[in-house]
């Protein structure tokens, strides 16, 4: 039975046919929540996607305060993973509960992001960000991140916000009422090909004998591609039958600047004559109904990184569609997927920055068929836990049983962080120029 509240999500990043990892979260929540509740989806600029069981509304970016409040009707709940500082006002005035979603710890990514540039850019981003995620912890009346470690961080914030204090503690002593566990999902379908022969149909050099290594997602700065690249330089020195398949290098969102990372790798391919022969590159973004195909066709699935804060906090969503395809997987060690695969034999975790290990790790389940079919059939009975249906339990229950309540936002910390906020951006985009 479907509840009278109404739940607005608000997706900060493009959703549609195409669309990267927030846009595929909202997406998937809007469908799951609306199986007990009334949806409305808020998508920046335009969606070319519909679905019969909640509504989609567009909202103008440059003015998603003015457009998504006026829109906003009688919403119980507003589940975003930040909202600029007017609409944060208008929504705790109107008694409208905000969960904010931190699954992406954006303060630590975006040390990674602008990596490569100058130091007063950086700084002027960084904190654009940080007074941002200020702003939504002073005014969340719940919290949502993916994981265990990312919890940890959000409660060291909110216990230095002082947030975490006798009266908070008094209502909820694990802190369970204030901060939950959502991480991203999978969907319960059948991974079902709609055009098995896509792979080579886009690259004529693959054949259907080959064995295919499958990073999914784009090559961001803080991902380790190079890495995988030289470890299949070094098999293919001795064979040619592994190829390694990069499903997207430019980001949907063209806000989203192209990677340094993305373009080191396309130079070390084409420079040791790797380019359309072992490493293959799918420069625009895959559609998101169309990487099915890809993904029936890959053998291994690949994610590496580098020692850093960004891969101890990280929740590598890509690493669900390997889940979800039964795909054994190499993955740098750091990470809590990296802990996942080791403790439930998922497979292979490695060193950073250690070609020669990947290369090891990949023909270790290539050439022995019994380890990747226990992998695979290891990944079967785990990935369960993943479903949307599963992982939205506790926030469904806890809206229909009104655990959440509206606390006030702190004026005096409002304003100043709202100042902040807009400071920061103002030379953010200073910066730029």
């Amino acid at each position: 039975m479907i509840s009278q509240k109404t739940v607005a999500l608000v997706s900060n990043d493009k959703v549609g046919r195409v669309m990267a990892g927030p846009g595929i979260r909202y997406f998937n929540l809007a469908k799951t929540l609306a199986k007990h509740f009334s949806v409305v989806l808020f998508v920046p600029d335009s969606c070319d996607l519909v679905d019969t069981n909640f509504r989609i509304k567009t909202y103008n970016p440059k003015h998603s305060s003015k457009d998504i409040s006026r829109q906003l009707g009688g919403a119980d709940y507003i589940i975003a993973q930040s909202l600029r500082p007017p609409l944060l006002f208008n929504v705790k005035k109107r008694g409208i509960r905000y969960i904010a979603d931190l699954y992406d710890p954006l303060t630590i990514e975006v040390l990674e992001y602008t990596a490569f540039d100058k130091i007063k850019t950086r700084q002027n981003i960084f904190d654009f960000s940080y007074f941002s995620l200020n702003l939504q912890l002073d005014a969340a009346d719940h919290i949502l991140c993916a994981s265990e470690t990312q919890k940890d961080l959000y409660l060291g914030l909110l216990s230095g916000r002082r947030l975490i204090n006798p009266v908070s503690y008094r209502e909820s002593p694990d802190f369970s009422k204030f901060i939950s566990i959502l991480p991203f999902g999978l969907t319960s379908d059948h991974l079902d090909a709609k055009n098995e022969n896509r792979l080579e149909e886009k690259f004529p050099q693959i054949k259907k004998t080959d064995k295919i290594i499958y990073w999914g997602g784009g090559i961001w700065n803080w991902f380790d591609s190079l890495s995988v690249v030289k470890a299949i330089e070094q098999i293919a020195k001795k064979r040619d039958d592994i190829k390694l398949f990069f499903l997207g290098v430019r980001h949907p969102n063209p806000k989203i600047k192209d990677m340094e990372m993305a373009q080191k790798t396309q130079d070390y391919c084409e420079q040791n004559g790797l380019t359309n022969k072992s490493v293959f590159f799918n420069f625009e973004w895959t559609p998101y109904e169309e990487r099915v195909d890809y993904l029936s066709r890959a053998d291994i699935g690949v994610s590496t990184h580098f020692d850093n804060l960004e891969t101890r906090f990280s929740f590598r969503t890509r690493v669900l569609d390997y889940f979800w395809a039964d795909l054994p997987m190499v993955l740098t060690k750091g990470d809590s997927f990296a802990d996942i695969t080791e403790k439930y034999d998922l497979g292979k975790v490695v060193g950073y920055t250690d070609p020669e290990s990947i290369a090891t790790a990949i023909l270790e389940i290539i050439d022995h068929p019994d380890v990747k079919s226990r992998m695979k059939k290891n990944i079967g009975n785990f990935k369960k836990q993943f479903i949307w249906d599963h992982l939205t339990e506790n926030l469904v229950t806890m809206i229909k049983k009104e655990v959440i309540e509206s606390k006030p936002l702190p004026l005096a910390q409002y304003l100043m962080n709202s100042y902040r906020f807009y400071r920061a951006g103002a030379k953010k985009k200073f910066s730029k120029k």
